[in-house]
C-alpha cells in the first residue's frame, strides 16, 4: 500500500474545495421574495365628524364697578342676580357737597367773566395795561377749569351700566363711606353669553378655520333646546395639564330660559353639510419618522406591489390610533405594521396568515 504525503493530501483538499466553490458560484441566484407586510385601506373617520364636549358658561366680561370720588352711598338698591339694562342708574353717592362745589365755581366764573370784562374796557381807555389783562383772562380760563371739574366730580357721584349687566355680587352696603375707586359692585356683561370647551390639538386646526362646522349647546334642563354658537377665538397656548386648546363660542342669551355664567353645557361639533369630513385615522403602528424626525407612513402601490414613504401631519393620539389631519385621503392604503424596515420603492406583498 503506498503511503501519500501529508502535504499532498492538503493540496488536494484544497483544490477540491476551490472547485466546489467555483461549480458554487456558477449555480443561478435565487430571486429576493418580496418582503411580507401587513397593510390596510384607510377610511374616513366618523367620529371626527361629530364630537361632543363639556362647555362652561361665561360672561363677556366681569368688571368691579366703583366710584371714581369718595363720599356716602345714598343709593344701592339693585339686587344680587337682576339683570341692569344698559344706562340705568346702579348705585350713587350724596350729592349734596358735589352741587356745592358746582355751584361755587360757577359763581366764581361769573365773578371772573365780569372782571375780565371791566379789565377790558378800561385797557380800551388806556387806564390799565396789558399785563392786567392777561391776568384776569387767565383767572377766567382758570375757573372755567374749575367749574368743569366740579361737575365732572358731580357725574362721577352716579355708576350707570355701562352694558346690559348682570349685578353678580354687592361688595358695599348702603350709607358706607366709600374712598375713591373702591369696588362697590360686581357685574357681568351678558349682552351675549360666551361659551368656552377645550379641545384636542388634532380638531384645533379645523375650528381655527372656522368653516364648515355646525355648533350647537344644549342644556341638560332643556333638552328640547338647541342653541347656536358662533366662533369668536381661541387659545394659541397648550393647557399643559390636559394638552388641549381652549375654544371660545358666542351664545345668544335666551330670554324665556335662564342660563347664566358658572353654567355647563353640552357642545357638539358636527360637520355641516352632507360631504363628510375627509379625515383619516391609522394605527399608531402605521406610524414612522424620517431621518429628520418627521412623521410620515408608506403607502402600498396595490399594482407595482411597492411601497413610497407619504409625509402626514398628526392630530392627538385617541386610544390605539392616531388622526392624520395631512397627506392622506380615504381609500388609500397604508402598511401598518414593520415600517421601521422598509425602504423606498422596496418590494413587498400583503401577508395573509402566519
Amino acid at each position: 500500500m503506498k503511503i501519500i504525503p501529508t502535504r499532498h493530501l492538503i493540496i488536494a483538499l484544497a483544490g477540491l474545495a476551490l472547485v466546489a466553490c467555483s461549480a458554487e458560484n456558477n449555480e443561478p441566484v435565487a430571486a429576493i421574495q418580496p418582503k411580507p407586510v401587513r397593510i390596510e385601506t384607510v377610511g374616513a373617520d366618523t367620529q371626527l365628524n361629530s364630537r361632543r364636549f363639556v362647555g362652561r358658561v361665561d360672561a363677556v366680561s366681569t368688571v368691579d364697578l366703583s366710584f371714581q370720588v369718595g363720599g356716602q352711598i345714598s343709593e344701592l338698591d339693585v339686587q344680587q342676580g337682576t339683570l341692569i339694562k344698559k344706562g340705568e342708574l346702579i348705585a350713587a353717592l350724596d350729592q349734596s357737597d358735589f352741587a356745592l362745589a358746582v355751584r361755587e365755581s360757577e359763581v366764581q366764573k361769573e365773578h371772573a367773566q365780569k372782571n375780565l370784562e371791566r379789565i377790558k374796557t378800561l385797557v380800551d381807555r388806556n387806564m390799565v395795561s396789558d399785563s392786567a389783562f392777561d391776568q384776569a383772562n387767565t383767572d377766567h380760563q382758570l375757573q372755567s377749569v374749575a367749574l368743569d371739574n366740579a361737575r365732572r366730580n358731580l357725574s362721577y357721584t352716579r355708576i350707570n351700566a355701562p352694558f346690559d349687566a348682570l349685578i353678580t355680587r354687592r361688595l358695599i352696603d348702603r350709607f358706607s363711606n366709600v374712598q375713591a375707586n373702591t369696588p362697590v359692585v360686581r357685574v357681568q356683561d351678558v349682552t351675549e353669553l360666551r361659551v368656552r370647551i377645550n379641545v384636542p390639538e388634532g380638531l384645533i386646526a379645523l375650528i381655527g378655520g372656522r368653516n364648515g362646522f355646525k355648533v350647537e349647546a344644549h342644556s341638560p334642563d332643556y333638552p328640547e333646546q338647541v342653541f347656536p354658537l358662533e366662533y369668536r377665538e381661541h387659545a394659541t397656548e397648550v393647557d399643559r395639564a390636559t394638552q388641549t386648546y381652549e375654544v371660545v363660542f358666542g351664545m345668544e342669551r335666551p330670554e324665556e330660559i335662564e342660563i347664566l355664567p358658572g353654567m355647563t353645557l353640552t357642545v357638539s361639533i358636527t360637520r355641516n353639510g352632507s360631504e363628510p369630513l375627509r379625515l383619516v385615522s391609522v394605527p399608531l403602528s402605521a406610524v414612522d419618522t424620517d431621518s429628520n424626525g418627521n412623521f410620515r407612513v408608506w403607502r402600498y402601490d396595490t399594482e407595482r406591489n411597492i411601497v413610497t414613504p407619504q409625509a402626514v401631519t398628526l392630530g392627538t393620539l385617541s386610544g390605539t390610533h392616531v388622526p392624520v389631519l395631512t397627506g392622506l385621503e380615504p381609500g388609500d392604503t397604508i402598511v401598518t405594521a414593520g415600517t421601521n424596515l422598509l425602504s423606498d420603492g422596496m418590494s413587498v406583498r400583503p401577508f395573509d396568515h402566519f
